[in-house]
């Protein structure tokens, strides 16, 4: 093959940290913000021209579809990861095979989770409490959404590997064309065609299927050292084991995005109304603005870090991560800030004029965001951790978050009820925090990194 130029990678080493910070963390979260405003636009074409009942369909049902999500993200960070720490060590053909690797278990793992998807998802939920024309919404929403379920997968994984190939800039206007795209379907097949949650299901599948084909295409042209073949596609068990492993706490983070959705879900129904969920349904959509904000401080910190871990640069890794942490603080802080400055006019972008779920919404957004900060510092750290091979931090962080908020939920909506399910999520938030601070300590002591 060509000889490619190694000078995006070396760059990494070289360049000074904070123009680094700048060059892969500002078009990451301008790509999360494009993803955030056209999951946010999704939301609004429901809650308008569909109702509270779509509100609600679509909250039960989309936790179960991310699932799809969590599975992409654990291929493509834990793939990611370790490309850039090999890349780092000047192992160049390792890191090509990971690659190839991560597109065959992407596959794999799309056949065997879409299967299962169509035909235990009605099942989950009547467990939640789905009945009626909510049952309806949210069944036909997650058919669509397995049926095409192999292009979000492939998306999540292999944005992530495109940036880091030295495309940070590339995946932006990827995902800037996708947001579009999907905001252009949802009105086609809401609006004019009126499909209900079937038809913002498919438009969402159709803007990932273009994503994910456009970022694989990069790796089978000519301009990557990274180039997938047919001898790269071949499962070698010991990088699928290092993936899995390295990738586990991605998964476990947006495992614990899809359960933290469907237990609350669950205990609105438990101890509330419908219309608890559909309140739920405009405070998550609001919160996922702000996380992908976050996961594009994180994402965007991850190619730096690992390659750096693996050159063995650890003053650099460090101040990578720091610049991470304050940046994500001054999200978060002003964020709060607009929220409970102005929450009639976050609730009336989702809703419109509905004053039976205003004051229930507004409740909820008091009630909930005090714990954005922390929310947003866990997603930093629990990436950090992956991102420099301390696997077992990262595991341990997102694996304690499911363990911990499914006892908050319950405990506090059995003793506290409506207001209780509201507040878990920040205290959860709140005791991890200090923990990942302590853990941070305790390994600065250990060791430089």
């Amino acid at each position: 093959m060509p000889e490619i130029s190694q000078a995006p990678h070396l760059s990494l080493r070289d360049d000074a940290i904070f123009r680094l910070f700048i060059r892969y963390t500002m078009p990451t979260i301008a790509a999360m913000l494009v993803t955030g405003i056209y999951v946010a636009i999704d939301g609004m074409f429901v809650g308008h021209f569909i109702g509270e009942n779509g509100l609600a369909g679509i909250m039960l049902g989309y936790p179960i579809g991310s699932i799809l999500y969590a599975l992409g993200a654990m291929v493509g960070m834990g793939a990611s990861a370790l490309v850039s720490i090999k890349l780092g060590e000047g192992h160049t053909d390792q890191a090509r095979i990971i690659v190839g690797n991560a597109l065959s278990l992407c596959l794999i793992i799309s056949l065997i989770s879409c299967s299962l998807g169509i035909i235990f998802a009605d099942d989950v939920l009547r467990w939640l409490g789905a009945e009626g024309e909510i049952f309806q919404m949210a069944s036909d929403y997650l058919f669509w959404y397995f049926a095409l379920g192999v292009f979000p997968v492939v998306s999540m994984a292999f944005s992530s590997l495109l940036r880091n190939d030295g495309e940070p800039n590339r995946v932006t206007w990827i995902m800037i064309f996708g947001g579009v795209l999907n905001v252009v379907l949802d009105w086609v097949f809401i609006v004019v065609i009126p499909w209900e949650l079937t038809g913002a299901a498919i438009a969402t599948m159709l803007s990932q299927a273009v994503t994910s084909l456009i970022c694989l295409q990069h790796f089978f042209g000519k301009k990557t050292r990274l180039k997938i073949n047919w001898q790269t596609l071949r499962l070698h068990w010991d990088s699928v084991k290092q993936i899995s492993r390295l990738g586990l706490s991605s998964l476990l983070m947006y495992l614990y995005l899809s359960v933290v959705l469907t237990l609350h879900n669950k205990a609105f129904l438990w101890v509330g109304s419908a219309i608890h969920v559909a309140a739920y349904g405009i405070v998550s959509y609001t919160e996922a603005f702000f996380y992908l904000i976050f996961e594009g401080i994180a994402l965007g910190i991850q190619p730096i870090t690992s390659y750096n871990t693996g050159a063995g640069q650890t003053e650099r890794v460090i101040k990578a991560r720091n610049m991470a942490f304050a940046a994500t603080l001054l999200v978060a802080l002003s964020g709060v800030a607009f929220l409970y400055g102005f929450p009639d006019y976050v609730v009336y972008l989702f809703a419109g004029n509905n004053p039976t779920l205003l004051p229930e919404a507004v409740n909820g957004m008091h009630l909930y965001f005090w714990g954005l900060p922390m929310e947003g510092l866990l997603l930093v750290g629990a990436t950090y951790f992956q991102s420099v091979n301390k696997a077992r931090e990262a595991s341990f962080l997102t694996g304690g978050k499911l363990i911990l908020i499914t006892l908050f939920i319950f405990t506090l909506a059995k003793f506290v009820g409506v207001n209780g399910v509201w507040i878990a999520l920040p205290l959860c938030s709140l005791a991890l925090t200090a923990w990942m601070i302590f853990t941070l300590r305790y390994n600065k002591k250990k060791s430089p990194n």
